[in-house]
């Protein structure tokens, strides 16, 4: 039987750069069922930083860390949601055993930071007193903010229960997530050791039925308010965001359930795929993870992607068989998982376990 921390926390803005963290935490073993794994904690995160689009103004940036045990240093991996998304997404709180990427990784030594991205959930969401502008945030600031998370975990100056400062960092996308951080790693030279971009490619841009079909309708309401609702519907984003066949229905019922707006200026940006241009840059070990039913990003453009990391002969492509664009909230994500962490095992060089 799977446990998860119970971590009871909140997060108070203090007079310096740091929240203070005010923690109780219930220790549990997080392991296969067979018998007892490796202990996996879960502790909340906070940093704090700036967007380059609204000088002057210091945001927080909270989610959620998830390593082998308090106190490890080796490395850690950032990971970045996609539209609509959340922590949550790496971090999945139904049937973690299965579709938690953060529990898999770290029960393999690895750990994890998955946040919620500025203006998402309990990162300055809705209803929150600096709640941004949508028309404000810009994959290219996301990118910035990325960064200076990378560096904060290199410093150790972030909040948490144990900050350390991590030996390595490496960045991990999904979707548009990617997009933030292929540009944090490429405008950023020294930030990343590996970079593990997932469900997105350049060229073509996505899939020209889901162009003609969605893309032009998340752009007209994202031109009438400042956030809008990604994927138009339920059923729609649904369909689009899982190969239904290989998908628990309660799964993608929470998800529906919990999905975010998305910043319109956040739609505007990520269109033109700015890092299309700079991906040569990345000189960096590159894991590039693909879903073979994914109707926004295909598999089948794999090949090609690969061709744009010209800067890095260690790259390596990854195919999610029968799943869809969310590729780690499919019944098979444990098979992805152990995937991602055997590659990261071969990479122990650049980024070690914990």
């Amino acid at each position: 039987m799977d446990h998860r921390w119970t971590v009871r926390a909140r997060l108070a803005a203090c007079c310096g750069c740091l929240l203070a963290l005010a923690l109780a935490l219930t220790p549990a073993v997080a392991g296969p069922a067979s018998g007892p794994g490796p202990t996996v904690v879960r502790e909340p995160i906070a940093f704090r930083v700036t967007n380059p689009v609204v000088p002057g103004h210091t945001y927080t940036i909270r989610g959620e860390l998830v390593r082998p045990r308090a106190g490890c240093s080796g490395s850690v991996l950032l990971a970045m949601h996609g539209l609509s998304y959340g922590q949550w997404a790496w971090d999945f709180p139904l049937s973690p055993a299965t579709y938690s990427v953060a529990q898999a990784l770290a029960e393999r030594g690895y750990a994890t930071v998955a946040v919620d991205e500025l203006g998402y959930g309990t990162s300055a969401g809705p209803g929150a007193p600096d709640h941004p502008n949508g028309y404000t945030i810009t994959v290219e600031g996301y990118a910035d903010m990325a960064a200076q998370m990378a560096m904060q975990l290199r410093a150790g100056s972030y909040a948490a229960a144990h900050p350390v400062p991590f030996a390595r960092v490496g960045l991990m996308g999904h979707s548009a997530g990617t997009e933030i951080v292929e540009l944090a790693a490429a405008l950023h030279p020294g930030v990343a050791d590996v970079l593990i971009p997932t469900a997105y490619t350049h060229e073509p841009f996505v899939d020209n039925n889901w162009l003609a079909r969605e893309w032009t309708k998340d752009n007209e309401r994202a031109a009438t308010s400042d956030y809008e609702y990604f994927e138009t519907d339920r059923a729609t984003r649904a369909q689009d965001m899982y190969h239904l066949a290989n998908a628990d229905p309660a799964v993608v019922e929470w998800d529906n359930d919990h999905a975010n707006l998305t910043a319109s200026g956040e739609i505007f940006s990520a269109g033109p795929q700015p890092s299309r241009s700079l991906l040569a840059l990345i000189k960096v070990p590159v894991l590039v993870v693909l879903a073979e039913h994914d109707a926004l990003f295909p598999a089948s453009y794999g090949p090609q992607e690969m061709l744009w990391f010209q800067g890095t002969a260690d790259k390596t492509l990854l195919v999610a068989p029968n799943d869809g664009h969310a590729f780690m909230l499919h019944r098979n994500a444990g098979v992805t998982n152990d995937r991602i962490a055997a590659w990261l095992e071969r990479h122990r060089t650049a980024l070690p376990p914990c």
